[in-house]
């Protein structure tokens, strides 16, 4: 949209969809540029629209003609601070109503910190709109402040809540497309989301992909399986999970899979393959460190075993005409797979000589040459020293 729309072409666009509309952002844009051609002076808008997401409630944009855009994921948690009870968001998720208030009072009489904030940068009046939505529980909304003199007119405040009318469905369609990213990265991984969401999800196609892998294992689960309850179970899952899941991420992988109490990932080799291995093994040392500092069970101490290995495989879809499944086959999936069954024996951490050989340092020793089931050759295996004999 350019910035000598007229208003005819604001109206077009404010009821038709474009691809740009998907952006949080860019919807907030577009639409505060045609307000104001529209001859409502507004210099600050914010835009709130949840998402569809176990760790983030929403996206918030914040636009001002003073510092452009600026985009804020927000988490669940946010909702129980005092921060967020005390601010005009919470009070239109509470009401559904729309809000306004006039920013010429004084400062002291005005209820909300961000309120004072904007009648300091020259504020005059401000409202808060909630949109209309079929989400029983989340409330998306969209705010506007003006400098000018004496606040927006009545025929101005009829007109931005009859253009947030139309303004609502649209972002609908970003709120969609929204959830359909946030859940499929959730569900699938970033990567296999983006390769979904561009057409790769005909049965039987991949690519060959190098990469390490990294296969983890939940130790004495039957047992904890038979002790606990499946509410607690759950937990204690979850917590392992946590444990492994956060350095996998921060070290550059690619959780494929939660196989009971398993974990696949890996970690394509689109660096220096030294650097990407040494990362990880460093990655695998500070999620057994995780498990072994964050202990908070009646059961006592969890255990777990982490196997690396590099090599090739096949990566993409597999299964049934109606059900899919975005994943990693090859000889070297099961080769790290096998080498994990024998953590419990020999170290929590077992790398294969593939792996190993990409890394120079002097903590890694030698443990053996393993047969692994179901493969014809046998396996070198390394750990890091201070493992040895850690589960004998």
């Amino acid at each position: 949209m350019k910035d000598s729309l007229e208003k005819d072409e604001f109206y077009i666009w404010l009821k038709a969809y474009g691809a740009e509309d998907k952006y949080p952002q860019e919807l907030l844009q577009n639409f505060i540029r045609g307000v104001n051609v529209l001859g409502v002076d507004v210099y600050r808008s914010s835009l709130w629209l949840p998402t569809a997401h176990p760790e983030l409630w929403g996206t918030q944009v914040v636009w001002s003609a003073d510092d452009g855009v600026m985009v804020y994921r927000r988490e669940h948690s946010i909702t129980s601070t005092a921060t967020y009870m005390n601010t005009p968001g919470e009070a239109v998720h509470r009401t559904r109503k729309a809000m306004r208030w006039s920013l010429d009072a004084p400062e002291e009489t005005l209820p909300f910190p961000l309120l004072k904030e904007i009648q300091a940068e020259g504020g005059s009046d401000y409202l808060i709109v909630p949109f209309q939505t079929d989400h029983t529980h989340e409330q998306p909304w969209i705010t506007f402040a003006t400098r000018r003199v004496g606040g927006f007119s009545l025929l101005e405040i009829n007109t931005l809540q009859e253009l947030c009318i139309a303004l609502s469905w649209k972002a609908r369609v970003c709120m969609a497309e929204l959830a359909v990213q946030s859940l499929l990265g959730v569900y699938l991984g970033p990567n296999a989301a983006q390769r979904v969401l561009s057409g790769e999800f005909k049965r039987g196609t991949g690519q060959e992909l190098n990469a390490v892998i990294w296969f983890c294992d939940l130790r004495d689960f039957t047992q904890l399986s038979n002790s606990l309850s499946a509410k607690e179970l759950v937990v204690v899952l979850d917590h392992f999970f946590e444990c492994m899941a956060g350095p996998i991420e921060e070290a550059g992988g690619e959780i494929l899979k939660f196989i009971g109490d398993s974990i696949l990932a890996v970690f394509p080799l689109t660096q220096n393959t030294q650097a990407l291995c040494l990362k990880v093994k460093q990655a695998a040392e500070k999620a057994l460190d995780n498990l072994e500092y964050e202990q908070d069970f009646k059961q006592g101490e969890l255990k777990a075993g982490i196997a690396l290995h590099l090599g090739e495989m096949m990566f993409g879809n597999i299964g049934g005409r109606s059900r899919l499944d975005f994943t990693v086959i090859g000889s070297s999936v099961n080769k790290a797979a096998r080498v994990e069954g024998l953590c419990k024996v020999l170290a929590p951490l077992l790398m294969t000589e593939d792996f190993a050989q990409q890394i120079n340092s002097n903590d890694l020793t030698y443990v053996g040459e393993k047969t692994l089931r179901g493969i014809e050759q046998s396996c070198k295996l390394f750990t890091v020293k201070k493992y040895l004999g850690t589960f004998i």
